[in-house]
């Protein structure tokens, strides 16, 4: 939570304004067309899903559409931050790395901007690839595990889990790049401020999950993750070099 507020304060300076406006067109634009298919899609989607129980479960129905709708919204706010980050990278990038060095840390020197540009669009590919390989196996399971009664009921919580580990790494990495920092090593470090990275993408996808609101996540969430990064990724990283 002091991360939130102090990442507030610290993209109202004028200096950070001109890496937010387009990052927030583009979200803007993306939110009306992924909130039309949501609304157009929902209620159908639903009603598809709610056609596989068995009849002899029919009388929780309530429950299966409950747990569907969900996990449903969950997949909403991911899609819209998974979609927008890959537009936004480069100014995300730019973003966590004014932070970085307001804040101390040294950078490798000398890109281009066309290096960077195509240093975090290709960061962008490998971290979906990573959800994407990954998100179909937790997908799978959680469906398998709505069909179970009574432990259907945690497959919204398990989804929630997965979303807010995966908003994690994803703000935490735009730091980690700007310092080369490989991303299976972030994965690995990331684990142990547990509590931190969870809560931190907890945060931030319980936010994504809000229509309009999820409009202006993106810049709160990089500059939120780069602070966590400098304060807990980062001194990891020094220790193990010493």
């Amino acid at each position: 939570m002091h991360h939130i507020f102090s990442s507030l304060k610290l993209l109202s300076n004028p200096g950070y304004r001109r890496y937010i406006l387009i990052p927030l067109a583009a979200n803007f634009i993306l939110f009306i067309i992924l909130t039309g298919i949501l609304i157009t899609l929902f209620a159908d989607v639903i009603d598809i899903a709610l056609n596989y129980i068995p009849s002899w479960l029919h009388f929780m129905a309530w429950v299966f559409w409950l747990v569907f709708g969900l996990a449903l919204l969950i997949a909403y706010g991911l899609s819209f931050t998974f979609i927008t980050n890959l537009i936004a990278a480069p100014f995300n990038g730019l973003l966590a790395e004014k932070i970085q060095r307001d804040q101390g840390i040294d950078l490798p020197e000398g890109e281009t901007i066309r290096q960077i540009i195509m240093r975090t669009l290709w960061r962008e590919i490998v971290k979906l690839s990573y959800f994407i390989s990954y998100g179909l196996g937790v997908s799978l399971i959680l469906f398998l595990i709505s069909f179970i009664p009574f432990v259907n009921l945690a497959v919204p919580v398990l989804a929630f889990l997965w979303g807010s580990w995966c908003i994690a790494i994803q703000y935490l990495d735009y730091a980690a790049d700007n310092y080369q920092q490989d991303f299976n090593d972030l994965k690995r470090l990331a684990k142990r401020p547990t509590f931190q990275t969870f809560s931190f993408g907890a945060g931030m996808t319980f936010l994504t999950m809000i229509p309009v609101v999820n409009i202006f996540v993106m810049p709160l969430a990089v500059a939120n993750g780069t602070q966590l990064w400098i304060k807990d990724i980062h001194p990891l990283i020094e220790g193990k070099n010493k």
